[in-house]
Order: C-alpha cells, then structure tokens, then sequence
C-alpha cells in the first residue's frame, strides 16, 4: 500500500481534514489553507487587511534566546533591537553556517524554523494532527533544494507522507485548473513580477489529447525589475517609460496567441505605472491581480494529492521537473509476456519512486523500456548484472529500485536475493544509471 493510500485510509469520513499550501520564496512567504472541498483562504497578517505576504527572514533580539518572524523580524531589526536573518533559502543552498552574536547556527534549521513559525499563524484554524497534507511550493524544486526541504521536513517532525514539494509552476497549473471553464477557456498567462526580474508563464491545453496536455511556456526579463516612482524626479515620464517596456514585451509574448485570462503576480504591479498595458491586456481577455495564486495553488495541489477532482483526472501538466517519459520492463506473467510499468510520465521527478522484486530470466540483463509521453522513438535501456552467480531457471530472485536523479535521468539499484533456502543471497549489488531522453 502506498503512503497515499494509507493517508487516504487513516483520514477517510473525516469531514475537518485541512490541506496547506506554502509558498516559499527569498523575499516574501505565505500560507494558505483550506477545509475539505471550501475554496483555499490566506489569512491576512493583520486582520481586516489585505496583506498577505509574510517577510521571509528571522531577527534574534540581542541578548535574548527569542526569535521572531516576518514583519516582527522586519520591525524589530529596524528599530536596531534584534539581529536580523533574511535570505533564508539563498543561505540554506549555500550550506554555510550563520553567525548570530557568536553562535553558528544551521542555515536549514533557520528555514526550518521560519517554516514552524509561519505554519503556527494556522494552529487555531487548521490544527496539525487534522492536517491531510501540505505541499511547499518554490520557484525551482531542484535536486539541491529537495533535499533542503526534505531535511527540513525531517526537523520539523512532520510525516514525510503526508509533505510534497512543487514548483510555482504546477502550483499554478493547479490553481488554473480550478478556475471557471471561461477563465481557462484558451491560453492563460502569469506575469510574476519580482526583485529577479520578470517572468511570463504561458499555459497551453491540448485537448486533442487523452488525457490532456497542459504544456507551458517561460521567458524571463532580468532587466525588468520592480521600481518606486514616489518622490522620484520626471515620475509620470518614468512610468510611461516603464509601461511602454511591459507593454512590448506582453506584445511579443501574447498577440499571436488565443489568451483568455492575463495574472499580474507581485507588489511591483501595484500603482498606476502600467494603465496603457493594461488596456492591452483587457482586449478580449480577463485580467487579474494578486500576490496568493503559487499558496492557493498549492492548497489544491495538496488536496489533489488524496482528493482528484474530475477536472484534473483528464488532464496531465508536462512542466519542467516532470518526467516526459513511461519506464517498464516486459515481464512474463499468467504464461505470457505482459507490460510492467515502472515510473510514469506525467509526475514530478522527485515524487517518481519504484521498488518491487523480480524473478530473473536467464541471462544477466534487464531491459528497462522507455516510451516518451508522445509515444514516439521508444527506446530500449540494458542494464547488465555482471558477475551473477549461475543459477538454474528462475532461481535467482532481485530486488530493483528505481528514482529519479532529475527530470531525464533514472537511477537503477539492482540487489540479488538468491532463492529461498536454496540459494543463498550473493550480497552483490549493481547500480546504473541512465537518461530517458
């Protein structure tokens, strides 16, 4: 039984059960949860206000062994009363320790523990032992930052089982996913506007197919960065500069295109500066503006984890860090030689895992076949166990493991077993590993 299945069981007929979605990202966090089928909420930091985004850092007041989170760690480190600690991600992937009033502290227990503080913002909301899953959700799940968030998992003692990572991407397919048919109705397009720079997310659904096929699209602008124009000289002249720059490049992006539903993304959308772009954007399209869509979009990611809605089971989001390629082997089974699927398409790398045990055929080689998600130039993969002891047929039994090392490459641990009291187990063990592309 799977870990899923197993949470399935276990919190089946409960009708409280909470899904959380956390966007993580350098400068600003949040949080955003939900109850059974209720649509996601991000609760505000102050009530009756509209501010979402939680500062990513920490402040350690002087002195004292309390630390502090978000605005607090903003307030207070500007008052000169804490030590602050920003760049919490930069600094986990860097691996070096912080230095706070003479103290090394792990750069991963400080994410850690922001994490902790911004999941305590929904104790009296969302109580942890009612949690059905959480998914964090950051700009690139890489090999490097799925361990930093696997490690911080394992700190914060939550069940592994029941914590997923995605990318802002998926985060946003999912959020898309949920939306009115009349939103999504053609190409959907998220500009996320931030101290990096731009980037325009282009979804497509391919409804020739079945299931569907959500591709997407990225470009990213380095250059086109957040600006202030209050107190700025010539400012009307900045910001029709500044408008006339969004608006070429929204051209560039969209005017070939069936778009029916446009997201502004970011604090650096707020003002007037971008009317004229707008004007642009609204021809024949919706538009919207927020700062909650990645936390949101996790949220349901977490319930589609346990809970697919109908919506999505006809469809399959292809976005970078999803494997583009089914991996099986032929096997013989009732008799006859059947189809044994191993790792499928259509999942993110880091979620793709796969043990089982196996009889071997004579010989000291396995097949693995992989079938992109086109169905075009299927390959076959050898993986050879040298040195197999020499046993009569069907008398060596192997234990195989498969994971993704990344988005194209498969990694194949291979164990012999030997066979019951007959033959003992060899103790050897192969490993291979190989590109699906």
């Amino acid at each position: 039984m799977s870990g899923i299945e197993s949470i399935k069981n276990v919190i089946s007929g409960a009708k409280d059960r909470f899904y959380i979605g956390i966007d993580l990202s350098d400068e600003f966090s949040q949080v955003s949860y939900a109850c059974g089928s209720e649509e996601p909420v991000t609760p505000s930091l102050i009530a009756g206000t509209d501010r979402l985004c939680i500062p990513t850092m920490l402040a350690k007041k002087y002195g004292e062994s309390a630390w502090t989170y978000g605005e607090d760690a903003m307030e207070l480190s500007s008052a000169d009363e804490a030590f602050p600690v920003d760049r919490l991600i930069e600094r986990a992937r860097s691996g070096r320790a912080v230095e706070v009033e003479a103290v090394d502290y792990n750069p991963v227990d400080l994410l850690a523990l922001f994490i902790r503080k911004c999941l305590s913002r929904l104790y009296s909301v969302a109580p942890l032992e009612k949690v059905a899953a959480i998914v964090i959700t950051v700009e690139e799940p890489d090999e490097q930052m799925i361990a930093i968030l696997g490690q911080v998992v394992k700190t914060l003692r939550l069940k592994p089982e029941r914590v997923f990572f995605q990318s802002h991407s998926e985060s946003a397919y999912h959020y898309i996913m949920h939306q009115a048919k009349d939103v999504r109705i053609a190409d959907v397009c998220i500009c996320d506007l931030r101290s990096t720079g731009l980037k325009l997310t282009l979804f497509s659904e391919n409804i020739q197919t079945r299931p569907h096929v959500v591709i997407m699209t990225e470009r990213i602008f380095e250059d086109f960065v957040p600006e202030v124009f209050e107190g700025v000289k010539n400012a009307e002249g900045k910001k029709y500069k500044k408008d006339q720059e969004f608006y070429q490049i929204l051209y560039g992006m969209l005017e070939d295109r069936r778009v029916s539903a446009v997201y502004l993304l970011g604090d650096g959308f707020e003002g007037d500066w971008c009317s004229e772009s707008l004007k642009y954007i609204c021809k024949g399209r919706r538009a919207f503006k927020g700062n909650n869509l990645f936390s949101k979009g996790a949220c349901y990611g977490a319930r589609e984890k346990l809970e697919p809605s109908e919506e999505e089971k006809k469809s399959v989001f292809l976005g970078q860090d999803k494997v583009k390629a089914n991996i099986g082997m032929s096997v013989m089974r009732g008799g006859g030689e059947a189809y044994m699927a191993l790792l499928d398409a259509g999942r993110n790398w880091y979620d793709s895992y796969k043990e089982c045990e196996l009889m071997l055929e004579p010989g000291d080689r396995l097949d693995f076949i992989v079938t992109p998600l086109n169905g075009k130039n299927t390959k076959i993969v050898p993986m050879y166990l040298t040195g197999l002891p020499r046993r009569q047929r069907r008398a060596t039994r192997i234990h195989l493991k498969l994971s993704m090392l990344s988005e194209t490459k498969v990694n194949v641990i291979v164990t012999d077993l030997g066979f019951g009291e007959i033959f003992a187990p060899s103790g050897l063990e192969w490993e291979s590993s190989f590109s699906i592309l």
